[in-house]
């Protein structure tokens, strides 16, 4: 066997070990010294570049992980179910391409955080302690991501939000490095939602119900910044708590005050008691209200029932499978139909969820690729200089850069009407 030969087998071998993980930078050591000691003697020389070669290989072929920490317990919500099936489809097609850094398989690992920001700071803290777990990704609930961006920079590792809307998630890249999304934000959706009462409605006059936490904080700047701007007024804010009930005597003070519309924030159980308790009033009483997408991330038509019919209540989206005319909108919907438990693109639960998730996987994978290893800096580093990449819910070019850390734009937003059997239809735009 040839010097020149010989050599390139055994650097090839080497450097597999050394990009494995550290435990195994000591195998790669005492096959540097085994090598040499048997480059005397042909045999021994054949069994050690076997024992070698068996170890990169098998290093080369352990997985990357990605992190997900969502809300599964909460039992009306279905967003974390949604996010975890967006991203294992497109793992699906990631290992079924060849993996990432050359033949290694993504894995998904899951915990739950019940909805709680401290629970989440504990569950981040677990996967940064993983090895070779390159990324967490948030769900809808924006105060758990904001409760881990500080650990992000402290542990190095990429927190991304794949539901979350709070504008603190991603207004300082500087500050926060780490934390990237690929969700909708305050900054569009609620000028989005102000435009559309006064356009669907004639409404100049609004009312806010908002809940006490950092998404409704966030909602209310973005509402304030944008009342001037689009001619509107506030006549009636209201202010709840997760879990309280009844918005009956809400509903009838922004009557009173002269309220020609709703800008709603809520998830699904909130949502649901908002909308039957519009639905008990008389007609003539009846607001019509534009909501954030909390709602749509669980069951709310199995809480309202036919009372959704009875009402107008607008939901602001970035995608929807129904009418979509885009390849890879129209290919993954074809996959998902594959699944016993949709029937119809209408039937899709969750399709921001699952679409965000998907894109962002996608997107990730180039990333890795990139930096050539799962070394958390590099990875951050590379998320900068992602090349261009057909997605599901938009065409991405460079979505990342030092300055801006969302990978979705103002030109996603759209609105969509709740059904009765669950079905999220675009509402077309004249």
């Amino acid at each position: 066997m040839s010097t020149r030969l010989t050599k390139r087998l055994w650097d090839g071998i080497l450097i597999g070990v050394e990009k494995g993980k550290s435990v195994l930078r000591l195998t790669s050591v005492i096959c540097l010294v085994m090598k040499r000691l048997a480059e005397t003697n042909f045999f021994m020389w054949f069994s050690v570049f076997l024992s070698c070669f068996a170890i990169g290989t098998a290093v080369a072929s352990e997985p990357v992980y990605i992190g997900f920490d969502g809300a599964y317990s909460p039992k009306t919500s279905t967003s974390a179910q949604a996010i975890e099936l967006g991203t294992q489809l497109a793992i699906s097609q990631i290992n079924g391409a060849g993996g990432v850094l050359n033949g290694r398989p993504l894995v998904l690992v899951t915990k739950d955080n019940h909805g709680i920001a401290a629970r989440a700071k504990n569950n981040f803290i677990e996967f940064a302690e993983r090895p070779d777990l390159v990324a967490v990704y948030g769900d809808k609930y924006s105060a758990a991501t904001v409760q881990t961006m500080g650990l992000s920079n402290e542990l190095s590792m990429l927190s991304i939000s794949v539901w979350g809307s709070a504008d603190p998630i991603s207004e300082n890249p500087s500050e926060y490095p780490f934390v990237y999304r690929l969700s909708l934000r305050e900054k569009w959706a609620i000028p989005a939602m102000m435009q559309h009462a006064k356009a669907r409605y004639g409404a100049d006059r609004l009312c806010e119900v908002m809940p006490q936490t950092a998404w409704g904080r966030s909602g209310d700047r973005a509402l304030a910044a944008n009342l001037e701007r689009l001619g509107q007024t506030v006549t009636f804010a209201h202010r709840y708590k997760w879990g309280g009930t009844g918005f009956t005597e809400a509903i009838k003070s922004c009557v009173r005050s002269g309220g020609q519309a709703v800008i709603l924030i809520a998830n699904e159980q909130e949502g649901a008691q908002w909308i039957k308790a519009m639905a008990a009033l008389p007609p003539e009483q009846r607001l019509p209200t534009v909501s954030h997408w909390g709602v749509t991330g669980g069951d709310l038509h199995e809480m309202v029932g036919t009372a959704v019919n009875q009402v107008d209540f607008d939901v602001v989206q970035t995608f929807s499978f129904i009418h979509n005319k885009r390849p890879q909108a129209k290919a993954l919907s074809r996959d998902l139909l594959a699944d016993i438990r949709f029937s119809t693109v209408e039937s899709i639960i969750n399709p921001v969820g699952i679409a965000q998730a998907f894109d962002m996987t996608h997107l990730l994978a180039m990333a890795i690729n990139e930096a050539g290893s799962t070394d958390r800096v590099a990875i951050q580093k590379s998320m900068q200089s992602i090349g261009t990449y057909e997605g599901v819910i938009r065409t991405y070019t460079q979505p990342f850069s030092d300055t801006n850390h969302d990978a979705l734009t103002a030109e996603q937003v759209l609105f969509v009407r709740p059904q009765a059997d669950g079905a999220l239809f675009p509402i077309l735009v004249k």
